[in-house]
């Protein structure tokens, strides 16, 4: 089971005396803490240690912050599935070989927003200003969107916030399996609960810190039974060798328990990276083999397996989706209009090289 390490909290002046802050000190306990003026001090302490990325992921930071919503910042070239993105925390307790924030945040700690009236706010005016246009938002790019929630509550103060809201779906999507909180209230129609996926073998090899896959499943039938809609995410996908019996046993067990029907969507998308990643990749996860492969580097910078094989990975997998008539819940996360065409005459549909709006939410 993920469990929350925190050796250290800095806590930024300006939010000492907020009862966001009293609250999670609480929940910490007996963690040492200590209250700066700036986010330097913080960096140069982590900074020192010798894996700075690990100690990130120790070190808790409470501050406020400017803005909080953002387009995804989909990679050139590639075609956006219109996702929005909430950055209410940035870094993950989680410790993921194939991660990019680990070379993106630059030593930033586990940071978490206290200000979030300054969320409500913002979030207001956004859903004035987005009119009749459906929108799909969620938290778990720059963070996991439950990795800290058992101090936060963030979760539980989201779906309250987006209960209602027409035309507009919160995901929570997560590595963990802590979704209790979220059983103890009534599922809000557009709050969707996905969990990004990979057989056991990738999870115990190159995903440190998070649930098992059984966890993750044991948790996605549970907010399915509770009356939450669910979303997966395969993403990375990776190749070695057995990936296809080990994919195609994760993806039977997801249907043991839950019917295609509850689900809003599954996302696919293969491994890439930065160079700076799999340099530090490399140092700090030096028993993963996911980067001894061939690559190509594709013209938005990010090294990606070959085109072919990408597209072979993506054919298999949804031929297994289609065989559980899921394969209209499918779409392609940061590929090139070339691979969405080539995916989508392959499984024979007839929507546009965009993954939203998705027709049965419309």
């Amino acid at each position: 089971m993920d469990r929350l390490q925190i050796k250290k909290v800095w806590v930024d002046r300006k939010v000492e005396s907020r009862p966001l802050t009293r609250q999670i000190l609480e929940r910490l306990g007996g963690c040492h803490v200590e209250v700066v003026d700036s986010l330097e001090g913080v960096l140069r302490a982590i900074r020192l240690a010798s894996d700075p990325v690990g100690e990130s992921k120790k070190n808790l930071y409470l501050t406020e912050q400017l803005s909080f919503i953002r387009p995804c910042p989909c990679s050139p070239g590639c075609v956006s599935c219109g996702y929005w993105n909430i950055d209410l925390d940035l870094n993950c307790p989680f410790d993921c070989s194939y991660c990019v924030l680990q070379s993106y945040l630059n030593y930033q700690p586990l940071t978490v927003a206290i200000n979030r009236d300054g969320l409500e706010r913002e979030l207001e005016e956004f859903f004035q200003k987005k009119g009749r246009i459906p929108i799909r938002i969620g938290t778990g790019e720059l963070a996991d969107s439950l990795g800290l929630d058992s101090i936060t509550s963030n979760a539980i103060f989201l779906t309250e916030l987006f209960r209602g809201k027409e035309g507009v779906w919160l995901e929570l999507k997560s590595k963990s399996a802590r979704i209790q909180p979220l059983l103890e209230v009534k599922p809000p129609a557009n709050v969707i609960l996905s969990w990004s996926l990979n057989p056991q073998a990738v999870i115990d090899s190159e995903e440190k810190g998070t649930a098992s896959l059984k966890e993750r499943l044991e948790a996605a039938a549970a907010a399915f039974k509770h009356g939450y809609q669910v979303g997966f995410h395969f993403d990375p996908i990776i190749h070695y060798p057995g990936w296809k019996e080990e994919y195609s046993q994760v993806i039977v067990s997801i249907f043991k328990i839950i019917p295609a029907e509850a689900i809003a969507w599954i996302s696919l998308g293969s491994l890439r990276f930065p160079h700076r990643l799999k340099l530090l990749a490399r140092f700090r996860f030096p028993e993963s083999m996911i980067y001894e492969h061939e690559f190509i580097r594709s013209p938005e910078g990010k090294y990606r397996y070959p085109r072919p094989l990408r597209l072979y990975l993506y054919e298999e997998i949804s031929q297994i989706f289609s065989d559980y008539g899921a394969a209209d819940k499918l779409y392609l996360c940061m590929e090139s209009a070339e691979v969405w065409q080539a995916f989508m005459q392959k499984i024979k549909r007839g929507r546009r090289f965009i993954a939203f709006p998705f027709p049965w939410l419309s």
